[in-house]
């Protein structure tokens, strides 16, 4: 019994996380590129700010490997990079993002994990040091 539970706890600890890692819908960006996935309603001007700012350092975009989806309604829309063949639905359930949000920036991780949720934009230095304090990144900076 006790073998029982330890080993539910184990697979309890290993499986929990400060955020949930996400579903199939972002499997084609996976160990490949970090997304930035911008939720927004229709004409929001946060999302037209999170754009700005973001396409204003391309190079920095380029060098962490990102791709950059914005989502209005049923839209979705690449901002940076290819959005593949993603649907509107996949990405909110993937993110967990109602679809009356009206703004909601999401990154997710090369390993498919939610590594930021803001409900403003987002600045390049928060989020390129967000990033780059990951050891994936590091490695990747280090070569």
């Amino acid at each position: 019994m006790i073998r029982i539970l330890k080993a539910t706890a184990l697979a309890i600890f290993v499986a929990g996380g400060p955020f949930p890692a996400v579903a199939a819908g972002l499997d084609t960006f996976g160990w490949k590129n970090r997304v930035l996935i911008v939720f927004a309603n229709p004409g929001n001007s946060d999302a037209a700010e999170q754009r700005r700012l973001l396409l204003e350092d391309r190079p920095a975009l380029s060098e962490r490997d990102m791709v950059i989806i914005e989502v209005n309604g049923d839209a979705v829309k690449p901002i940076f990079g290819a959005a593949g063949t993603v649907t509107a639905a996949e990405l909110r359930k993937d993110a967990g993002i109602q679809e009356d949000t009206r703004f909601a920036a999401i990154l997710i991780g090369k390993d498919g994990g939610i590594k930021l949720r803001a409900d403003r934009p987002v600045a390049p230095d928060q989020l390129f040091g967000l990033i780059d304090s990951m050891p994936m990144r590091a490695n990747e900076a280090s070569r």
